[in-house]
């Protein structure tokens, strides 16, 4: 994930999902040969992949080139998808009321774990009140209708009936895909799979315009789709999530000229782009984007929500992203807090019940002794220190090593993840120098013993 972020500059949790159909694929050798050549889309595979073994392949294959992505899925029995819609809570938290949300929040991340995100804090924070305080039941339910799951799919598989699975539509020669060279040099994988991305870069902003205009214009309706997702599943073989995401940047590329220019330019990569674009407005994106050139993504993340956390508590306001999921979890303890307090509470007032319900239970479980290697990871932030890494740090290396006079020092001591600390370090693939926090040399690649390391 950290690789495809800094590197390759594309979304971790594609590359993830790219990597495991590819191991899938390795065992399926009808499957992998159609899906370079396009005869079934990675969508289509990705659903057939569980079932797809053995004498079953070629048969799965044949159903997969005839049939829609949602009739494969009901024909494996395939589990809905993971990926779910993301809203936003915002509410107002008076200054005198926030020194509780920030030690609630505290509190919750040595309970969950030091990277935690807020999403994750808050969903804690939520699920403890609502062990001691039951929730009532919502009898203001909210002002929105959500069609049941049977509903959608019978209205799709009537509308594939219909246009007998878009049959006259314009068909579209399928495009081979380039075969993999074979390398197992990291190095040469490295400059593959860039040159790969290269050509991906020449059609995505094409791309990321027409599906703006298609689904701002609805256009699925009039050939017969049932939604967006309908259409990207079946006609694209995309997920959802991914072309909404392109649609996004391009919307803020079209608001944004400087992001626009500076992303042709190739001053910063695509997900830096979408980092940009989500957290900095105005003239701020200029100085942002300058900033984003000497910065990794994981770094230019954490510097942009700060930036954010900042302007809210100057504002007086409180915001985390979350899950639909988790949204429920929360929305029913804001209901357990409201029947608690036997009065209607603000968002804000019912966030700061939750934490102070948080801090009264957990706060004598969760002290920690203030030891050297805590002061360290705390000044870290507890994330590993070598650039790019997102991983949380476990370990406090000594940058000098004791046994060579180095000592206990802070500025001696720098927060790293174990497989870093173990394998990179301590496995003479890298090295840091200077003084910690923020004095630090990174050398890389010290044991490159490849064969094709020269070239």
């Amino acid at each position: 994930g950290d690789y495809a972020r800094e590197e390759l500059g594309i979304n971790a949790s594609t590359a993830v999902k790219m990597a495991r159909l590819a191991r899938r694929l390795r065992d399926r050798p009808l499957l992998r040969e159609a899906v370079p050549r396009g005869e079934v889309s990675v969508r289509k595979a990705e659903t057939v992949a569980p079932v797809a073994m053995g004498d079953d392949e070629a048969r799965w294959i044949l159903r997969a080139k005839a049939e829609t992505v949602r009739s494969l899925k009901a024909a494996v029995k395939a589990p809905a998808d993971q990926e779910e819609e993301w809203v936003n809570l915002c509410a107002e938290v008076s200054p005198e009321k926030r020194p509780i949300i920030d030690e609630g929040l505290r509190l919750a991340g040595i309970a969950v774990g030091a990277t935690a995100t807020k999403m994750q804090r808050v969903s804690a924070w939520a699920e403890e009140h609502l062990s001691s305080h039951p929730a009532p039941a919502d009898e203001h339910a909210d002002d929105v209708l959500f069609a049941s799951e049977d509903d959608v799919e019978s209205l799709k598989e009537r509308l594939e009936r219909e246009n007998r699975q878009w049959a006259d539509l314009a068909a579209v020669d399928a495009l081979k895909a380039p075969q993999s060279s074979g390398e197992i040099d990291p190095w040469r994988i490295d400059a593959e799979l860039k040159r790969h991305l290269e050509k991906r870069a020449r059609w995505d902003e094409v791309f990321g315009q027409v599906a703006t205009l298609f689904r701002q214009s609805r256009a699925w309706e009039p050939l017969g789709f049932a939604s967006f997702r309908h259409y990207c599943e079946e006609r694209l073989g995309m997920a959802e999530r991914t072309v909404v995401q392109r649609i996004a940047l391009e919307r803020s590329l079209y608001r944004i000229p400087v992001l626009r220019r500076a992303l042709s330019e190739k001053r910063i990569s695509y997900e830096k782009a979408r980092i940009i674009a989500r957290h900095a407005e105005g003239e701020e994106v200029r100085d942002w984007v300058e900033k984003a050139e000497t910065m990794t993504c994981v770094a230019l993340r954490r510097a942009m929500q700060d930036k954010d956390e900042a302007q809210m508590c100057a504002r007086g306001t409180f915001g985390v992203w979350m899950t639909v999921s988790v949204a429920e979890v929360v929305k029913a303890a804001f209901r357990a807090a409201r029947a608690a307090a036997k009065r209607w509470l603000s968002a804000g007032e019912c966030l700061v019940a939750l934490a102070e319900h948080f801090i009264e239970t957990w706060r004598a479980q969760l002290k920690q002794a203030n030891t050297l290697q805590r002061r360290i990871r705390a000044r870290d932030r507890h994330f590993c220190q070598v650039p790019g890494c997102s991983r949380a740090a476990v370990h406090a290396h000594h940058i000098k090593p004791r046994s060579q006079g180095g000592s206990d020092d802070p500025e001696n001591l720098i927060s790293l993840c174990a497989a870093h600390h173990l394998h990179g370090i301590h496995g003479g693939r890298m090295r840091v120098t200077g003084t910690a926090p923020d004095k630090l040399v990174w050398e890389f690649g010290l044991r490159r013993s490849y064969v094709a390391a020269a070239a």
